[in-house]
């Protein structure tokens, strides 16, 4: 297919503005509706300028990329996707046009499409990984974090931010049959870590770094599911949970 001989830097020039604005208008107050979706944590909750990179946890499903865009609308988001997912049939046109780029793993390129992920960070725009690199379906947790996103967020020196779903995985995982599931999400959003600029970590501080970004997503993420089992989908009343987190506002984002 033609998106496969595309070189790295080809990618850096798509321009998802006019898609994820779309997206907004048009699929976010249903989306928000079907998927009975509420965000709590850390306002604002991206940085209003500068590149970010944005750490969700667990990688539940394909759709999770647009999930996490239901939380902030105000900054272009890009995120990574296996290479074979943008030649999905629909699928694979929303991808590409919605700010996703792929991720080759292995080979000579290696190195290019990692410099192509620090230019998107650099350039000002978000960028979406999920830490685990593959979708975490089997279990109601976190899956094991790799080190990409440690060594970017060195490399460029951008914030991150953690953000803990809840409700997101398939019925099986919540022990729950596919014709009474009505999916509940929630997104749980942490306060940016910020780790100081090293063009050449050590695989030693490259690992230090993933496991303080993996704790505050672990951290998010059982808020999450602490807010996603309750009755009324609302923090414990009286807890340091409720005083923690802000009571949801959908919209007012940044």
């Amino acid at each position: 297919m033609r998106y496969k001989k595309l070189p790295p830097e080809a990618w850096l020039h798509v321009n998802p503005t006019w898609a994820q604005r779309f997206f907004w208008v048009w699929l976010v107050p249903p989306g928000r509706f079907l998927m009975r979706y509420r965000a709590y944590g850390h306002s604002p909750r991206v940085p209003k300028t500068g590149g970010f990179l944005l750490a969700p946890g667990p990688h539940a499903a394909m759709l999770d990329p647009f999930v996490v865009g239901l939380g902030q609308k105000r900054r272009r988001l890009r995120f990574m996707v296996k290479e074979n997912a943008l030649g999905w049939p629909v699928m694979g046109w929303l991808i590409r046009w919605c700010g996703g780029f792929p991720v080759r793993r292995g080979g000579p390129q290696v190195e290019q499409w990692l410099d192509l992920s620090r230019q998107i960070v650099e350039s000002g725009d978000g960028l979406t990984i999920f830490m685990e690199g593959r979708l975490v379906v089997e279990t109601v947790g976190l899956g094991t974090p790799r080190n990409g996103m440690a060594r970017l967020a060195l490399q460029t020196g951008a914030p991150v931010v953690p953000v803990g779903l809840h409700g997101a995985k398939r019925p099986g995982a919540y022990g729950k049959r596919w014709w009474w599931h009505w999916p509940r999400i929630t997104l749980v959003w942490g306060e940016a870590l910020r780790f100081e600029r090293e063009p050449d970590p050590s695989d030693e501080r490259i690992a230090e770094v993933r496991d303080a970004i993996w704790a505050s997503v672990d951290q998010c993420f059982r808020q999450a599911t602490q807010i996603g089992m309750r009755p009324g989908h609302r923090p414990p009343s009286g807890t340091s949970l409720e005083a923690a987190l802000a009571e949801p506002s959908p919209y007012a984002t940044y």
